[in-house]
């Protein structure tokens, strides 16, 4: 209900399919917000008692990222359900601003802003982001309330643009107005280019690679030096980009493709990159 705020989450509510990926498709931003919501507590409880709640509401809220769930009876009183939290990632209209609850549902009721699941929800965005490069993804809602911020007359203006809802505008309420967000019919198809089979095999390839370099890393980063983990890192969001324009088919993806390679073969040679099985050295080479 906070633009600013929705755009470090927008990321995890992006996705247009729901299942277990969905609940750890998150920000790089949310770690930057979520202390205002965790600030409060620090008033009355133990910083260890904290701990061990944020891990299990964390914990929790990653099972209920199911379609295969459907009712849990009498639980769906108390606890917040796969079925909830379906809602949740709704962009029907009935889904805005709904179940906000983690780990308990009570709170949404207590509070108003719950909502049973009623007909077939299509998840995403109201507006699809339709792309899969992941740096697009994060910073598409900062441009957007960066844009209109200048755009807008007006301090106070300025200002609900960044701290009222996404839908907000000069002359409408808090969280804008409902008739604004699209209308839904059931039918949504989901982005999801036509490519050929031998570039899903290349991208499958290719991913488990970066995974590979990614465990290595997560493996040995207290004995590597600032620098390398910054080489490391940079060339994973490169791959992933990379890796996004070319499902998406754009013209110079391949272009952009045969540098990364380039690139990775430099480092790989110069000892910045180095995998968990010794053996695969010839084979990512090739």
């Amino acid at each position: 209900e906070v633009n600013i705020l929705w755009a470090a989450h927008q990321v995890h509510h992006s996705s247009e399919d729901y299942n277990l990926f969905t609940a750890l498709r998150q920000s790089v931003l949310q770690r930057y917000t979520s202390w205002i919501f965790n600030l409060p507590m620090a008033l009355f409880i133990p910083p260890s008692v904290f701990a061990v709640h944020l891990q299990f509401n964390l914990l929790y809220q990653f099972w209920i990222h199911t379609e295969v769930v459907t009712n849990l009876g009498p639980l769906e009183w108390i606890l917040n359900t796969p079925s909830h939290h379906r809602v949740h990632h709704g962009r029907n209209p009935y889904c805005i601003d709904k179940n906000y609850g983690g780990t308990l549902i009570i709170w949404d009721r207590i509070f108003g802003t719950f909502e049973a699941e009623d007909t077939k929800v299509i998840y995403g965005l109201t507006h699809p982001v339709n792309s899969f490069d992941p740096i697009m993804l994060q910073l598409r809602p900062l441009a957007h309330i960066w844009n209109t911020f200048w755009a807008t007359l007006g301090f106070c203006n300025k200002l609900s643009v960044i701290f009222k809802g996404p839908g907000w505008g000069p002359g409408k309420p808090r969280l804008g107005l409902p008739e604004e967000i699209p209308v839904i019919t059931g039918k949504e198809v989901p982005f999801n280019p036509s490519v050929p089979v031998y570039l899903n095999c290349y991208a499958v390839v290719h991913f488990a690679v970066i995974m590979d370099l990614y465990t290595e890393l997560l493996a040995s980063v207290t004995m590597l030096s600032q620098g390398t983990i910054l080489l490391r890192i940079g060339f994973i969001i490169l791959s992933l980009a990379c890796l996004g324009l070319l499902m998406e088919k754009r013209p110079n993806a391949g272009i952009l493709e045969i540098i990364r390679c380039l690139v990775f073969m430099g480092m790989y040679k110069l000892g910045y990159f180095r995998s968990q099985f010794s053996s695969l050295g010839c084979a990512y080479e090739v």
